[in-house]
């Protein structure tokens, strides 16, 4: 197991400082982009992708995901 004093803060188990990491704008495209590509084949991605374009289903999900890191934030709703 890693020494916990050599883990930047958002890795470790102290969810105060987790909450504290907010994403740059290329982790956060990281994110979506990895996000989209494990939901791509999902029924609800799809059906959001012919209801609004790829280009708006994009910036849904990048909302969503920007909406988990406010703080209060409850990632079970």
């Amino acid at each position: 197991m890693p020494d916990q004093s050599k883990l930047p803060d958002w890795l470790s188990d102290n969810p105060p400082s987790a909450s504290k990491h907010r994403q740059t704008r290329e982790e956060l495209d990281e994110i979506v982009a990895g996000t989209e590509k494990g939901i791509r084949d999902t029924h609800a991605w799809k059906d959001t992708v012919r209801r609004v374009g790829l280009k708006e289903a994009r910036r849904i999900l990048r909302l969503g995901l920007l909406a988990g890191q406010l703080p209060g934030a409850n990632p079970q709703n």
